[in-house]
């Protein structure tokens, strides 16, 4: 089974000043918490729970006696809520199960010291509900403060099993952490197919000077070279360097190499883990570059421009960029700027960044050891997925005449949103992804998606018609079953790689690539051990059954 990686590091001045290593404040304290995780899989939760809550185990209500459960909830820090409980949704949810809930709300910029403090307290709430920031690896496999749940959402949150069924693919395997143990119920709102990057060409300025559609790096050069010769006062080729989804990162894809936002390495068809700065690909890429910017095909200001500044003028250019990189059109406000004249563009020889429909990583709900009632809160969570139910808490109340919550479709019986997700003053509905656990089948059946959503879809089945997208999703690597101690070296190998990338890329493109200037930087960065660096990718994805 795929087994997830941790998320992220938690941030170095907690390592090092102990916080995390001194929950309970005793040498034994993590061999106790370990003992509670130990128990709480060898108990049955619906033994515990009959005993103490007259627990039903299928249907409503959940107890017949009155229980109340403590829940820790991340919200956002725009986000200003009315008390939880006064939330109609929250009220009939109480009704409907007979708990109770006690809401401690942490606003999303002091949630990594609110849940450090709390488990070094030693006094834990029953469940965690996150939308990012609650590590596994830390917090369960390592500490024991987290339950596994693994069998237990089978047994007790069939909402949350029958969407998991319903897809081809488990999109809960991200959750699996290298213990072998699940310990969250995780979010997932639908991706289906998805990519990072995005090729946008002007087809109006194509259509007025008669050209075809380019199929290949030699013919865009070719074209943005006609674009520059007709419109001398438009910018051919807009984009970045080290600017996210408008920079170099993601025009590599076009040469072959597939990488994404956080990693210069990438798997190949084969399975192989590949290094991408010196793949000729690679090599290929700044030459190309080179070219565009002393031939004035690029935007003057590429090599200075941040990511801001660059959005700015692709939303206010109008109809003067030829070609552009980007995340996608409605999505980024461009209605009034290149969506009037541009397009998808599918390039024939790229390999693009497959993203996988994965539950979220270190967000969703978490039980802690000290929880007495885990059936009953399994099955309370997964009350809150009832459909009705669950979009109510997202998105408003039903039928609501106050412009916000949602609607059956008339037409084809599907869930609208009528509410335009603005900052509002004392919301009576938590708007937090936590609560939403959609795969794409369940919410195809349910849901018209927006637009936005829409676009992204119908972009991405264009790119797997046309067989651009890569075989084996780099997702995979985040999932790679790395130890803590493996993690940490890697991320410290990534930061260097990264800057001796970035070093090299603005000479590259400015100065162009001689023989001599490729071969000193393959050898910097072959001269930082990159060997051993993907040979731990390598053996951890050689583990792995991927599809």
């Amino acid at each position: 089974m795929k087994r997830k990686l941790i998320a992220a590091l938690l941030s170095m001045s907690l390592l090092a000043g102990g916080v995390l290593s001194g929950c309970g404040n005793s040498g034994d304290s993590g061999d106790a918490q370990k003992e509670n995780t130990v128990a709480a899989e060898k108990q049955d939760p619906s033994e515990s729970a009959t005993a103490s809550s007259g627990f039903n185990e299928v249907g409503y209500p959940i107890v017949n006696e009155p229980l109340t459960l403590k829940i820790m909830l991340s919200i956002r820090d725009i986000d200003s809520l009315v008390e939880p409980n006064e939330m109609p949704a929250i009220q009939r949810l109480e009704e409907q199960t007979g708990i109770h809930i006690e809401w401690e709300t942490v606003k999303g910029s002091d949630w990594n010291t609110k849940l450090n403090l709390m488990f070094a307290s030693g006094e834990y709430p029953d469940i965690i509900l996150a939308s990012g920031g609650v590590y596994d690896e830390e917090y369960g496999v390592s500490q024991g403060l987290l339950i596994p749940l693994d069998g237990l959402t089978e047994q007790y949150m069939p909402n949350y099993t029958e969407r998991i069924n319903m897809e081809e693919e488990d999109p809960t395997v991200s959750l699996v952490a290298s213990d072998g143990h699940k310990y969250s119920v995780g979010y997932l709102v639908a991706q289906n197919i998805n990519t990072n990057a995005h090729y946008f060409i002007n087809t109006t300025w194509l259509d007025e000077l008669n050209l075809e559609m380019p199929t290949n790096i030699e013919e865009l050069t070719d074209t943005l070279r006609a674009f520059k010769e007709a419109y001398p006062d438009g910018v051919p080729l807009e984009m970045g360097v080290d600017t996210g989804y408008t920079g170099v990162r993601y025009m590599l894809p076009m040469f072959g190499i597939p990488v994404e936002d956080n990693k210069w390495i990438y798997l190949d068809d084969n399975k192989q883990v590949q290094l991408a700065p010196i793949q000729q690909g690679f090599r290929d890429c700044m030459e190309w570059l080179h070219t565009c910017y002393t031939e004035g095909l690029t935007d003057p200001e590429i090599l200075s421009q941040d990511d801001n500044t660059i959005n700015s003028k692709l939303k206010d250019a109008g109809g003067k960029i030829g070609f552009f990189l980007g995340w996608r059109l409605t999505a980024m406000g461009y209605d009034d700027g290149v969506m009037q004249t541009c397009g998808l563009y599918t390039p024939d020889s790229a390999s693009l960044y497959r993203i996988l429909e994965l539950a979220k990583e270190g967000g969703g709900a978490f039980l802690t050891a000290t929880n007495e009632h885990v059936a009953e809160s399994l099955r309370w969570l997964d009350a809150m997925l009832e459909t009705e139910t669950m979009f109510s808490l997202y998105y408003g109340e039903k039928d609501a005449e106050n412009g916000t919550g949602w609607v059956y479709n008339k037409e084809n019986g599907k869930i609208d949103v009528i509410n335009n997700n603005s900052v509002d003053v004392n919301k009576t509905y938590l708007d937090i992804n936590t609560l939403f656990f959609a795969p794409s089948q369940y919410i195809s059946e349910v849901f018209n998606m927006s637009e936005q959503r829409i676009e992204k879809t119908e972009y991405c089945e264009e790119y797997e018609a046309k067989g651009i997208l890569q075989k084996y999703s780099n997702m995979y690597l985040n999932l790679a079953p790395l130890t803590s101690e493996q993690l940490q070296s890697v991320t410290l190998k990534e930061t260097d790689i990264d800057n001796a990338v970035w070093e090299n890329v603005n000479r590259f493109i400015k100065d162009g690539v001689t023989d001599d200037s490729w071969d000193a930087f393959v050898e910097t960065i072959n001269g930082m051990n990159v060997d051993e660096y993907t040979k731990m990718y390598q053996d951890a994805i050689d583990t792995m059954d991927l599809e």
